[in-house]
């Protein structure tokens, strides 16, 4: 199985783990959905997703209280769902054999960003020849501020799921691009991190479906651009923030081939729009200083 087939054999599996997810009413109480999978949803599939993203909803992570209940809940529902989900196909194609929860970072995060990431093992048994497969991942990121408006309830795989709105999935993607880049790294001493060339490759798949002129749309986006980066404290003086080590992005991005669908300088012009018009809305400068942990 070459890289393609592998890539495409993941995406196959965790399309049938988020309808296992979404049909589940313990899990959709629990999670909000979001990230390239849910902008696939919106937009139609442009580049495959090799994880499920969520993050915890906030009235769920108060009443569950502690990370610890959050995992417990998550370790008896997610496979669950997911075996029963499997189980009703007919004829039956997959077998979650072992589902691995993880905690990122190991240790408890010292601002409270702890992540849970899920690597679901599962058996194919058109593919029983076939050893190694990959694991399918989930991550659940920590709960975090959002407007009024950013969780969107539809109606995905016959079930109503909440997702975040398409105008929060475009300015969180912009604020994780920031938090990939060196000035945040060290503001925050996470150390380096892969550039999320995939981040500027979606923005330019926003864009080309809701243009500038829908100021509202991106009105909107601005305002969640400004809470997610706020809560992760990501400074942003506009533009030149977001041009660090431009040169060295663009090899990376070019040597992406999942991104063929949008080159490079399309993706590069459709951030320029994009951030001048937040500049216009006066989203600039943007400054989030680290505030002592109570």
């Amino acid at each position: 199985m070459n890289t393609l087939q592998r890539e495409r054999w993941v995406n196959e599996v965790l399309q049938e783990v988020m309808k296992a997810m979404m049909h589940d009413v313990e899990l959709r109480s629990a999670l909000v959905f979001k990230g390239a999978r849910i902008l696939n949803l919106y937009l139609g599939e442009s580049r495959h997703s090799m994880d499920i993203d969520a993050t915890a909803e906030p009235s769920w992570v108060k009443e569950m209280g502690s990370l610890d209940r959050q995992e417990e809940f998550l370790q008896e529902h997610l496979p669950r769902a997911v075996r029963r989900h499997f189980e009703r196909q007919n004829p039956v194609r997959f077998t979650l054999d072992d589902a691995r929860f993880e905690r990122n970072p190991a240790n408890h995060h010292p601002r409270g960003w702890d992540m849970l990431q899920v690597k679901l093992v599962v058996r194919d048994h058109q593919m029983a020849n076939i050893r190694g497969l990959p694991a399918a991942e989930l991550e659940v990121a920590a709960a975090e501020s959002y407007g009024p408006d950013a969780v969107e309830t539809h109606e995905f795989f016959g079930a109503p799921a909440r997702v975040y709105a398409l105008h929060r999935i475009a300015g969180e993607k912009l604020r994780a691009y920031l938090t990939s880049l060196p000035e945040y790294r060290r503001k925050v001493h996470g150390g380096t991190r892969e550039y999320r060339v995939k981040d500027l490759h979606d923005i330019a798949r926003i864009v080309k479906h809701r243009p500038l002129m829908e100021v509202e749309f991106w009105t909107k986006a601005m305002q969640e651009f400004r809470l997610a980066c706020e809560s992760r404290y990501v400074d942003c003086a506009g533009l030149e923030t977001f041009k660090q080590d431009w040169a060295q992005v663009r090899i990376r991005y070019e040597q992406d081939q999942s991104l063929a669908t949008v080159t490079f300088l399309e993706a590069e012009a459709a951030l320029d729009e994009v951030i001048a018009s937040f500049s216009l809305m006066g989203a600039f400068p943007l400054v989030s200083p680290i505030t002592p942990k109570s």
